[in-house]
């Protein structure tokens, strides 16, 4: 767990840095995904604190550390998430990941439209 937090310090620290010299924004993105059932009520979350970058074309990039909490609502565990993606008009797709027992992979493709 010390070593993902030293991994996910370091790339924090990496993308803050960078910044100056790239035309773009550094942006921070805390996100809390977690479930709600009718009958089961609030299920697992997951916490995410990502630090990320938007370039000028709508392409970002995100990383950071995921806190897992079971259904207990106790801390589990630690692990690293991140997400790129790129929007072209009113659709977008989305690629994510985060470290565990095995690394999982997501990919999202949607659009949005404004009125």
């Amino acid at each position: 767990m010390i070593k993902r937090l030293v991994v996910s310090g370091a790339v924090v620290s990496a993308a803050a840095l960078a910044s100056p010299v790239l035309a773009g924004e550094v942006y921070v993105n805390p996100e809390l995904n977690t479930s709600v059932g009718t009958d089961s009520g609030v299920g697992a979350a997951i916490l995410e604190a990502h630090v990320g970058y938007e370039f000028d074309n709508g392409a970002y990039m995100q990383v950071g550390p995921a806190a897992i909490f079971p259904d207990d609502g106790d801390m589990e565990d630690i692990e690293i998430s991140g997400k790129a993606g790129i929007g072209s008009g009113p659709i977008y797709g989305e690629l994510s990941f985060i470290t565990g027992d095995e690394t999982t992979i997501g990919v999202k493709v949607g659009s949005k439209f404004t009125f």
